[in-house]
């Protein structure tokens, strides 16, 4: 069995590399011999990571594309997140959230591998996940593609899910934040942009207290507008406010609900005064 496993590996190794196309098309090939059974779109941004106990979860993305394959079996959990984790690694991603392999149970639960490549001007999240059964996901939230600008302008308001913080800190976690901050930039810089609000917003757990999660979001969002002007933007089209925890959009019973309550938005100066 061991001997099988290990012809296994060396032939899915040999096979979910990255296609033969153009750097703008990093993406990881399905597993050989599988089937796309299903393709959607999914509104709201992909949980590339959930929350830890040492950090916040990680987000991406206005909506995300969802890849849905046949099981395969024959690839144990170990396996599947042994391939894609040196796929991916090899193709220039920076690996997010990998489970360890000698940690797995066998077979039970989901897996996941979650990685971020930022190489040639792209911004682009995935999470691969495979049920116990064999049957697993690729999950693509391609942020660089979202037109940031027609989201703005349609709703005067625009969810910014890729930046990322140290847990309960307003430290940026700049070097996955800057593709996302130089995108927004570049979208307040551009003639018909409307003055906007940097909000940064909480949920209602943690350590810190009530006064310190409003201390929190107002940092938070200082951080954010501090960059974008000392990266071009007028300073006059920017101000920064901290919400708290007074305006949820989601459950905060749910871990979902409280990561997605944890965010930026950017908000037209004449919608927050509605």
């Amino acid at each position: 069995m061991g001997a099988f496993r290990l012809i296994i590996l060396a032939l899915l190794l040999s096979a979910v590399t990255f296609a033969q196309q153009p750097p703008q098309s990093p993406l990881p090939s399905p597993v050989p011999g599988s089937r796309l059974v299903q393709t959607s779109k999914i509104d709201g941004p992909l949980e590339v990571k959930p929350a830890t106990h040492e950090e916040e979860a990680i987000l991406a993305g206005l909506s995300y594309t969802k890849f849905a394959y046949d099981a395969q079996p024959a690839v144990t959990a170990v396996t599947f997140v042994t391939t894609y984790r040196d796929a991916l690694f090899a193709g220039g991603w920076k690996l997010l959230d990998v489970p360890k392999v000698d940690l797995l149970p066998t077979d039970e639960g989901i897996v996941s591998v979650s990685a971020h490549y930022m190489n040639n001007g792209r911004n682009i999240y995935v999470r691969i996940s495979r049920a116990p059964e064999g049957s697993y996901e690729i999950n693509v939230a391609d942020v660089g593609e979202e037109d940031w600008s027609a989201a703005l302008a349609k709703d005067c308001r625009l969810p910014v899910a890729s930046l990322h913080f140290d847990l309960d800190r307003p430290t940026l976690r700049l070097f996955e934040a800057t593709p996302t901050l130089e995108k927004l930039a570049e979208v307040l810089k551009s003639k018909n942009a409307p003055v906007v609000e940097i909000q940064s917003h909480m949920d209602n757990i943690g350590d810190v207290g009530v006064a310190a999660r409003q201390t929190l979001s107002e940092a938070r969002a200082k951080v954010v507008a501090a960059w974008l002007t000392s990266h071009g933007v007028a300073g006059g089209k920017v101000t920064a406010k901290g919400y708290g925890k007074t305006k949820p959009i989601a459950d905060n019973d749910t871990d979902l609900g409280r990561e997605l309550n944890r965010r930026i938005e950017v908000s037209c100066k004449s919608a927050t005064s509605r």
